[in-house]
């Protein structure tokens, strides 16, 4: 199994940058986000459509790069973990958590003991289809309790409330948050700017740091790409997700087909 690149990244002194998987899965996807130079891919649960199956073929595909995926689930789907991180997904982020109860809950199901309860199945992507017998408690879980990460989402008033005690929690790699609906809980929704939201992203960066944790900062524009690496956010999660960015670039095509389609009088929509 190969490290995961959000953490090499980190150690080359690199800002880890990811995108997202909302709507695509073809076994091609994975190559074209490592050749476009993307660190990490987040596959989304949440909020797509992918079943386990459609997972475990991505995890796959993934792992034939440099590419790690992890995948984003919902608090209420926590049961799902172990079965995700067996198919050789590279990280879990769970949405919506409010509290420390819930932080160690997400740490129980990922890491295997002696800081989690995660169940034993050899023989899986996870392992390489390696059996390692015995083996398992002192080669591949200390590997995977290194390696996968674990990265929890604050998206409310009540998380970000408990963030500093979240980061505390043994096991939990990396900090998240909701921009949408984060800033919408603060009353400025998607006015990433303002400095209500500003401050809330200062503070989780804060106690990421202060806990040594990763703080992912998701950068809507080019200025917050260094903003929040100087914030410490040492993983950068960029704009959009698979369908923003087909649609913008088959909307910057068809555009420049009908204007040079106006210039010499044929109508266009």
């Amino acid at each position: 199994m190969k490290d995961n690149s959000i953490f090499r990244a980190v150690r080359e002194g690199r800002a880890a940058l990811g995108t997202q998987l909302k709507e695509f899965a073809s076994r091609g996807v994975p190559w074209i986000i490592e050749a476009s130079g993307f660190d990490y891919c987040a596959i989304d649960h949440e909020h797509g459509a992918f079943d386990l199956e459609t997972i475990a073929d991505l995890a796959g595909w993934f792992q034939a790069t440099d590419v790690s995926a992890i995948v984003r689930i919902h608090k209420s789907s926590t049961h799902l973990i172990p079965a995700i991180l067996d198919q050789g997904i590279m990280g879990i982020q769970v949405s919506e958590v409010d509290s420390v109860e819930e932080a160690r809950a997400i740490v129980a199901e990922a890491k295997f003991p002696p800081i989690g309860h995660r169940g034993i199945s050899g023989q899986g992507m996870h392992t390489g289809y390696r059996s390692y017998g015995g083996r398992h408690a002192t080669e591949y879980a200390p590997w995977a309790n290194a390696n996968i990460i674990v990265c929890v989402s604050i998206e409310s008033l009540e998380g970000l409330e408990n963030v500093e005690a979240i980061a505390a929690v043994e096991g939990i790699d990396m900090i998240a948050y909701g921009h949408s609906d984060l800033s919408a809980r603060l009353g400025v929704h998607l006015q990433l700017e303002h400095p209500t939201f500003k401050a809330a992203v200062r503070r989780i960066a804060e106690a990421c740091k202060a806990h040594g944790k990763l703080a992912r900062g998701s950068a809507e524009t080019e200025a917050q790409i260094e903003e929040y690496w100087r914030l410490g956010c040492k993983v950068l999660n960029l704009p959009g997700n698979d369908v923003s960015t087909y649609l913008d670039g088959l909307k910057a095509r068809a555009r420049r087909a009908h204007a040079r389609l106006k210039s010499i009088g044929v109508p266009v929509p």
